[in-house]
């Protein structure tokens, strides 16, 4: 079914999703909420919704929208993408991500791929509950959205806001002394790589290197293997699909990353790799290229290495470096508990507003 250009219709079903899940956020009591719009709700169509919620996020998203298009046009087809969807499925990924709520960058490229058709056969019940939007009254659906809002919107972690930072203060010793803390502190080396990534992107920034068919900065969930995140290591530098720099980080010594970063760079067909770990003034490092002398691998004490950056950095850039660190830890490892010390500890070393 073709669906009518109708203007701002992507921007209105965006307002609709996230003015609701601003809502549901404001709620004293969401739990008992959900219990009440659970209970009207019709048990089959129930059925179907938790099947499909505990299916991956992409799913989740992909019934808000379309009962949130369904809603904004009428006689819409529920089973296909509406025209400029696609543009709401990466506001809302942003708008989620934002309030601290799992999300992906855009459901329909994980669903659809680059089909309209969202019923593909590929998750029953997800194809069975688009199917039943059709048929469904405007209430019923209305009444359907309601409950898929407060169930998103119960997911939200319970992280501290990232403070307004105090610009002036970010010398180079006050930062320095900052990420000294952060690293003495355990985070399964969820510190160490998210800093590396963090400073690393906004130097590029600050020089102007980054943009479309520039350099950019990638990293991975703390938990993701290289091989399941598609990567060559914990933290790259790229152009476009092209790797330019490679870094494998690690919170402890460096002689455990050597097979797997040489490894690696073998994998990725490079011809260097670098490996940012806490190393001693004392570590002979004639042992890195043994058995692969083709293959450049550096080593360098991770603290030092940020600390390069630190100095290399002005101050704004320092902010949107810290600015980069606090999302990378709010989006990319799932202990609350370092989100919110990492705020705390940026106000006790005085670098907030």
């Amino acid at each position: 079914m073709a669906h009518p250009k109708v203007s701002r219709l992507s921007e209105k079903a965006n307002t609709r999703l996230i003015t609701a899940i601003d809502a549901a956020l404001a709620e004293a009591d969401i739990a008992s909420e959900i219990v009440r719009l659970r209970a009207s709700v019709d048990p089959s169509t129930l059925g179907l919704l938790d099947t499909v919620f505990t299916r991956p996020i992409s799913y989740r998203d992909g019934v808000l929208i379309q009962l949130a298009w369904g809603l904004e046009l009428p006689g819409f087809d529920h089973s296909m993408t509406g025209e400029g969807a696609r543009s709401t499925a990466k506001h809302i990924g942003r708008e989620l991500a934002a309030r601290h709520i799992p999300a992906v960058k855009d459901a329909y490229q994980n669903i659809g791929k680059n089909s309209p058709l969202l019923a593909r056969g590929n998750e029953a019940e997800f194809d069975e509950l688009l199917g039943w939007m059709n048929r469904a009254t405007e209430d019923e659906r209305k009444l359907l959205l309601d409950l898929c809002v407060a169930l998103t919107a119960q997911t939200s972690r319970p992280v501290l806001p990232m403070p307004q930072l105090a610009r002036a203060e970010l010398s180079f010793a006050k930062v320095v002394s900052f990420l000294d803390a952060l690293l003495a502190t355990p985070s399964q080396g969820a510190h160490e790589q998210f800093a590396v990534a963090a400073f690393l992107e906004a130097l590029i920034n600050e020089f102007g290197l980054s943009g479309v068919g520039a350099l950019g900065v990638r990293t991975k969930n703390i938990n993701a293997t290289d091989a399941s995140a598609g990567t060559a290591a914990d933290v790259q530098i790229v152009r476009g699909n092209r790797i330019e720099e490679a870094f494998e980080v690690s919170a402890s010594g460096w002689k455990g990353k050597v097979d797997q970063a040489l490894a690696s760079a073998q994998a990725a067909d490079l011809s260097r790799i670098h490996i940012l770990a806490h190393v001693a003034q004392t570590d002979i490092l004639s042992e890195v290229t043994t058995g692969n002398a083709s293959t450049d691998v550096t080593v360098i004490d991770v603290r030092s290495f940020l600390r390069t950056l630190v100095a290399v950095l002005r101050k704004p850039a320092r902010e949107e470096a810290l600015q980069l660190l606090y999302t990378h830890l709010d989006r990319k490892q799932p202990v609350v508990e370092r989100v919110n010390a990492f705020v705390g500890l940026l106000s006790s070393h005085a670098l907030t507003a």
